[in-house]
């Protein structure tokens, strides 16, 4: 993967619909944007910015990921989650994200993914150890 890529940014958009309203047992707990569907862009957007720079053998793992949840969302309105790459040391890469309004850029969230870049062989691996758990 190159070394290059601090500052490296990726945007996308999502319209909240009402299977993103904060759902807990099947019950509808508020009718705004859940935190988990923040969590799910924020993780789309970190993957999205580092996926063109990986080289043939490579992919990544999700290793952490911390979002602050800072207002909210109504059905209807359009999000748009950005992530940048703030660090890299060849293996453990860093991006910091947002997720503002489009209407007003109003901040809804923040946070960091931590990802880790890996050979896909490492990765395959990791993957049948753990489908070997359940034979």
């Amino acid at each position: 993967m190159k070394t290059d890529l601090i500052g490296k940014a990726f945007s996308t958009q999502f319209i909240v619909d009402p299977t993103m309203a904060a759902i807990l047992d099947d019950k509808q707990i508020h009718p705004v944007c859940s935190t988990v569907t923040m969590v799910y862009y924020a993780e789309l957007a970190s993957r999205k910015v580092i996926e063109p720079y990986f080289e043939e053998h490579e992919n990544a793992i999700g290793g952490g990921i911390a979002l602050q949840h800072i207002d909210m969302a109504a059905i209807g309105e359009i999000i748009e989650m950005k992530a940048e790459i703030v660090s890299f040391d060849g293996k453990t890469l860093l991006c910091e994200f947002e997720g503002r309004l489009k209407k007003d850029h109003t901040i809804l969230c923040k946070g960091n993914m931590t990802q880790y870049v890996l050979k896909q062989e490492i990765i395959t691996e990791l993957i049948e150890k753990s489908y070997k758990r359940i034979e």
